[in-house]
């Protein structure tokens, strides 16, 4: 199966809402996700990004709205139509990966096969075609209690891959595994869907999930779509404070705006301009290019390699996280720079 037998469909969705009792859900959204497009909807808990998921599944009904996949229109509230999940061409991962535990491997994923009426050689020559995508071709026979958390994933993935689905629907399915498992198999659904030219929308609240894999990344706050972009343009030009500090690190500057914190550097002197209540400019208030504030380090963590200061800023709610190589003990005084350019002011 090549990326040319396997396009994904263009998925268009208008108007589309949900909610509930709670006051939780979708609130009207507007979509289009493009054939072959690997889009994560990222957000915290209770955001909306699960609900969009189960509406394009088929999974629950929306009070108003229309989805289309390519041609198809599978659910219109005006005109009454509803296309149950069985029939929309989808696959799905869930955090629970939802195996069967009295079949084996290759049973889990011609499962979909079998269900539909496909032959048997077919199914059979399907099946191993998926299992060796995943590379489980060894573990074909054996069931779900006798493989790791990373090849029950595996599976999982085949499964929901071997229908050649119009759309892939991934629900947070990396969450329950370790960090470096994660990792690894952040790479290996990415170059599978890139492969196969799925559609794919991944719903996380893991950032750096979302960063690594995403063609697109939606972010969601609140029932609503906040911003869509490609990863890069998320990060350099956030909407609004909420993007900001959700899509990477975020430090607040006293006068507004902000800057990442991989691009301030402690000033190894102690010298710099900048006035002592955390205004940045020159001292005679002209514009400056490198920019100064004083800050008093509150803690020291160590992270990959580097220490991340804890610095308190005049001026600001919350402390500014600054990567450092050494570690500087509470208390200790310190000059925070960055360059003017890197400076982000979000829309709102």
């Amino acid at each position: 199966m090549s990326a040319a037998d396997h396009i994904g469909a263009r998925v268009v969705v208008e108007g589309l809402s949900r909610t509930y009792g709670d006051g939780t859900g979708l609130q009207p959204t507007d979509l289009v996700i493009e054939p072959g497009e690997f889009l994560s909807v990222l957000g915290p808990s209770g955001c909306g990004k699960s609900t969009l998921l189960r509406l394009l599944a088929g999974l629950d009904e929306p009070q108003r709205g229309r989805i289309r996949f390519g041609e198809q229109t599978v659910c219109d509230t005006a005109s009454g139509v509803f296309v149950p999940p069985r029939a929309r061409r989808l696959g799905m991962v869930f955090q629970d990966l939802a195996l069967w535990p009295h079949l084996t491997a290759a049973a889990n994923v011609g499962f979909p096969l079998r269900v539909s009426g496909v032959a048997r050689t077919e199914i059979e020559e399907r099946v191993a075609d998926a299992l060796a995508r995943v590379d489980l071709t060894g573990a074909a026979g054996k069931m779900p209690h006798q493989l790791s958390g990373g090849q029950q994933q595996r599976v999982a993935i085949a499964r929901a891959l071997v229908a050649r689905p119009a759309l892939l629907l991934l629900d947070e399915p990396l969450s329950a595994l370790d960090a470096a498992l994660r990792e690894q198999l952040r790479a290996e659904i990415r170059s599978l869907t890139t492969e196969l030219g799925a559609t794919t929308v991944f719903v996380t609240h893991d950032q750096a999930e979302a960063m690594s894999m995403s063609d697109r990344i939606v972010v969601m706050r609140s029932g609503r779509i906040l911003q869509v972009g490609r990863p890069e343009e998320l990060y350099r030009g956030p909407a609004d404070t909420f993007v900001a500090g959700f899509v990477g690190t975020f430090n607040p500057l006293p006068s507004g705006g902000g800057v990442r914190a991989e691009r301030v550097r402690v000033l190894a002197d102690g010298n710099g301009t900048g006035s002592a209540n955390g205004v940045l400019a020159h001292r005679d208030g002209t514009p400056a290019e490198a920019l100064t504030v004083p800050a008093t380090v509150r803690s020291a963590v160590f992270i990959g390699g580097n220490y991340h200061l804890h610095c308190e800023v005049a001026g600001v709610d919350r402390p500014w996280i600054v990567p450092h190589p050494a570690a500087h003990a509470p208390g200790t005084e310190v000059r925070l720079t960055l360059d003017a350019a890197d400076v982000i002011t979000p829309a709102s």
